[in-house]
């Protein structure tokens, strides 16, 4: 296999976009199954190597823990990867100050805390970049673990930072986290670097065996919208945080732990299972169809949540315009508490605009008195209980809650409540641990049903063909790579062709000098991040041997793009 696996199509989602709500919901969970159940033949999320360098890691993060004046773990990524480690670090670094424990966890996410929002394009492809925030935040400590999150061990930002850490083992302990075989990591040339991630890998994978150098890259299987690396990777990545950290935990107050590592792993899978109940199916397609139907009409959809529920919704909100191409409007979230309860390193960020403005007060004053009957309003609470402050709108509502048999005192148009099977998450772990850990379990069965909601809602609106996202913007080195992969994909043309169309459509020109065509492909990332529709546009023309303003004609006939593509491919316009 030449295809990376977090690059690959599903075979599963191959007829998503023609699927109804609930069968997406359906479809969605046989793939986020394939998180525990594995892949192919590659190696699983409970295979033997796996839970080793898991155990191993626990030893290593444990012993930070118990010296942190001298110690650091930094959790570091782009995108939803750096979302991932921000929310762990947050999450543990509270677990150790309520035992009255020092916190010793950061996090580093390419472009810094814009970055827990929006997409910040150029840090994410700057290995020299990544060095120096790592260099910054570990300044005077002795004893370092770093882990390294890059889903398709792609990410140069994360290349550079692991390099660093490999040629300064004395304080560093690296750790690359993704979910593509090594030999499958990506080799492309890179900026301002004269190495490729792959030569990385390589190096790490020598050096494994002698030093305190980990690799953890079970493989879950391609996404299900494909690419859409905020998805099962993104869930597999907070799982294996997770499982390494709330063990390390009790290391660090001298307790054993009454759970084996697999214990711990198989609670998320049994949560999992117990999420997709058939009524907890339907209700959540309930609210896949107010969503697509929202963003149909062009409205948008908000989430308004608690602690780290609301969170969740709005790191599920910010993947939603690389992913899908869809405005900062059109999906937003909201925090009770705001900036005081998110605990980002920059703080307060709403000087920067209104899609930095977070907090409840924030959308009770800018977004409640302007809804429309066609916005949606999803409200993620813990005990069902709603500020009535939050509900004064005239626009469509839902609520996830986690409290059984809660009497909302608000009315909705669909309530999904949690209900966290505690009884077998004891046997395998103890009561006193699901009582710790249980907001663990609550996150991600949020961040299942919230991603579940914007994908569907995004098929609905036409953003996906067969199960690839063909609006996707152009915004950094891998999106950009994996534009060019589209183009190749569905038009069979080679791949310097592809490249060519997608480059007519940046430059909106038929015509490509050879100066363009020789720019380094920041250049070209500069220039298209800010346009739309640049992949469908390149897409139709490459099909069609139409100019690039005759392919954009067809899509301002028709805005669904789905549409526009599938009556291309099936000789419609022609």
């Amino acid at each position: 296999m030449s295809t990376p696996v977090t690059e690959a199509a599903n075979p599963i989602t191959n007829k998503i976009d023609v699927a109804s709500p609930l069968e997406i919901v359906s479809l969605l969970h046989k793939c986020d199954q394939e998180i525990f159940d594995g892949w192919n033949e590659y190696k699983s999320l409970f295979d033997v190597e796996v839970l080793v360098t898991l155990d191993k890691l626990i030893n290593v993060a444990g012993s930070i823990l118990q010296n942190p004046a001298t110690g650091l773990i930094v959790l570091s990524g782009c995108g939803t990867s750096g979302r991932m480690g921000f929310i762990t670090a947050r999450t543990f670094n509270g677990k150790l100050s309520e035992l009255s424990k020092v916190p010793c966890f950061k996090y580093l996410i390419a472009g810094r805390d814009k970055a827990l929002f929006t997409s910040q394009e150029a840090p994410e492809d700057d290995p020299n970049c990544g060095v120096e925030m790592l260099k910054e935040a570990t300044v005077g400590k002795k004893q370092v673990l770093f882990i390294g999150i890059t889903c398709g061990l792609s990410a140069p930002y994360v290349g550079g930072q692991l390099q660093h850490c490999l040629d300064n083992l004395d304080v560093f302990t690296p750790v690359v986290l993704g979910f593509n075989p090594t030999n499958l990591a990506r080799n492309n040339a890179i900026e301002k670097w004269d190495t490729t991630f792959l030569q990385v890998v390589n190096k790490m994978e020598e050096m494994k065996a002698i030093s305190k150098v980990f690799i953890l890259n079970p493989v879950v299987g391609p996404e299900p919208i494909t690419g859409s690396s905020r998805m099962k990777s993104g869930s597999a990545t907070k799982i294996l945080l997770e499982t390494i950290f709330a063990g390390a935990t009790l290391s660090a107050l001298s307790v054993d732990r009454p759970w084996q590592t697999e214990s711990f792993l198989r609670c998320y899978q049994v949560v999992c299972n117990e999420l997709y109940t058939k009524e907890n199916m339907k209700k959540v397609a309930q609210i896949v169809e107010l969503a697509g139907t929202s963003l149909k009409s062009n409205g948008s959809i908000y989430y308004a949540g608690e602690n780290t529920l609301g969170i969740m919704g709005m790191i599920d909100a910010s993947e939603c315009p690389p992913t899908y191409g869809a405005s900062l409007s059109d999906v937003r979230g909201f925090l009770d508490g705001g900036y005081k309860s998110f605990r980002n390193n920059d703080g307060d960020l709403s000087y920067l605009g209104v899609h930095f403005q977070i907090s409840f007060d924030n959308m009770v004053k800018d977004i409640l008195p302007f809804v429309k009957p066609n916005d949606l309003v999803i409200y993620l609470s813990r005990d069902g209980k709603v500020d009535e402050k939050m509900t004064n709108c005239l626009c469509k509502k839902a609520l996830i809650s986690f409290a059984s048999n809660s009497h909302t005192r608000i009315s909705t148009d669909v309530e999904v409540q949690i209900s966290l099977p505690k009884e077998n998450l004891a046997s395998l772990i103890g009561e006193k641990a699901v009582h710790q850990f249980s907001m663990l379990f609550e996150e991600i069965s949020a961040k299942w049903i919230c991603n579940a909601i914007t994908t569907g809602a995004h098929i609905m609106k036409g953003k996906v063909f067969q199960n690839i996202m063909v609006d996707l913007k152009v915004s950094n080195n891998k999106l950009f790579h994996r534009a060019v992969g589209i183009i190749k994909r569905f038009s069979g043309l080679s791949t310097e062709q592809s490249r060519d169309y997608l480059l007519q459509s940046i430059y909106g020109t038929d015509s490509m000098s050879e100066e363009i065509k020789n720019r380094p492909i920041s250049s070209h990332i500069e220039t298209a991040t800010p346009l739309s529709q640049v992949v469908p546009r390149a897409l139709l023309s490459a099909i069609l041997l139409c100019s690039i303003s005759e392919s954009q004609e067809l899509l301002d006939k028709e805005p669904v793009i789905q549409r526009v593509i599938s009556r291309t491919l099936s000789g419609e316009q022609k």
